[in-house]
């Protein structure tokens, strides 16, 4: 029988990643304790970052299980890699590229479970399961979370849009269907839709609501600098009435994008928005007629379209640091690296040069 700690570590296999830094490829880490899972061709391993963190993974890898059993393995170093399907280790940073190669951001030629289109400039994508009202289980997560990695790697791609199919529904959010099937449920790293959890979102993104945006549907809308809507379209956070909170960002965002009171209204009793309330509160920035939320976010996406790239890479970022400041005076003073950039740019000279010549300035995105 194993001791407490690792009945309980083996209990534990299966939740989210924690200890781990989920942002990165993979880290190296120290073995403190391990239990191997004979019938399973398993174990499950708790080791320790160089920082300090502990973090729990399991492997099923022949090379890394050979190694638990020869000897005495703990203390040994081990390379970890954080997935949205939990932890995984093994015993050499090739062999975890051996087994799970990275991959280059790009996009496919076809989806199963979502619509991707580009036009010039302008990145449209669409959730395409409105039988299920546009839930996302793993593997349309997963393909979100791909296409996502491939617009903000793209120098061509400058603004994105994110719908559901039909008009019925943005997104219900989880697919709870799915979720009470008993298949394993994980989200990647970067979050529901690719966008949740995302350290950064460097280039804009625009949520064209339809319908319903419940749950994780919302908040893959708050998650996003803009919010079109139509005027059919309802937002909340319903989660406690299903025995769960909405750990995807919306007890954090929402607070932080309307009153807090109200906020707290619709996170506590589950009750919805109206496109009206949304906009009167500042949770979306435009309502369109019934339907008609992806030809307007169409036209905000080529407003924006009519700036600079560089600049509204810079906007974006030079927001998103100050807002890690309470002092406004603070803000204003910080030296963004962002405006750094930006002045010795082609776009920064290409401006003022269209201006003064009465032209229409041809962007470089550099």
């Amino acid at each position: 029988m194993a001791p407490r700690p690792q009945r309980r570590a083996a209990g534990r296999a299966g939740r989210p990643p924690r200890g781990a830094d989920r942002g990165a490829p993979g880290r190296w880490a120290t073995l403190e304790t391990y239990t191997v899972q004979h019938a399973a061709g398993s174990a499950v391993v708790i080791g320790r970052l160089d920082d300090g963190r502990r973090f729990l993974a399991s492997t099923k890898d022949e090379e890394t299980l050979g190694r638990l059993l020869d000897g005495e393995p703990i203390g040994s170093k081990i390379h970890v890699r954080s997935f949205g399907f939990g932890n995984r280790v093994t015993m050499t940073a090739e062999r975890m590229d051996e087994l799970f190669p990275p991959r280059a951001p790009g996009f496919r030629d076809d989806y199963e479970h979502i619509l991707v289109r580009r036009d010039g400039h302008l990145l449209e994508v669409t959730i395409n399961r409105p039988d299920s009202r546009n839930s996302l289980h793993p593997p349309a997560n997963a393909e979100l979370d791909e296409v996502f990695d491939a617009y903000f790697a793209d120098p061509e791609l400058w603004v994105a849009i994110i719908t559901g199919a039909g008009d019925k529904a943005f997104s219900a959010g989880n697919d709870l269907v799915y979720s009470a099937s008993g298949k394993p449920m994980w989200v990647p790293r970067n979050g529901l839709a690719g966008l949740t959890s995302r350290e950064s979102l460097p280039k804009p993104v625009i949520a064209a609501v339809n319908g319903f945006a419940l749950g994780g549907g919302c908040e893959i809308a708050l998650a996003c600098h803009l919010v079109v809507a139509d005027e059919t379209a309802q937002f909340g956070l319903p989660e406690v009435r299903a025995g769960l909170v909405a750990a995807a960002g919306g007890l954090v965002r929402l607070p932080r994008a309307i009153p807090p009171k109200v906020a707290r209204d619709v996170i506590l009793t589950g009750r919805r928005l109206s496109a009206a309330e949304a906009e009167s509160y500042g949770l979306i920035s435009r309502v369109a007629p019934a339907g008609q939320a992806p030809a307007v976010a169409r036209e905000l996406a080529a407003a924006i379209l009519e700036g600079s790239p560089t600049s509204v890479r810079a906007s974006l970022r030079i927001m998103a640091e100050a807002d890690g400041f309470a002092d406004t005076v603070e803000a204003v003073r910080h030296p963004s690296p962002a405006l750094d950039e930006l002045l010795v740019s082609q776009d920064a000279f290409e401006g003022p040069a269209a201006f003064a010549q009465k032209r229409k300035p041809v962007w470089r995105n550099r």
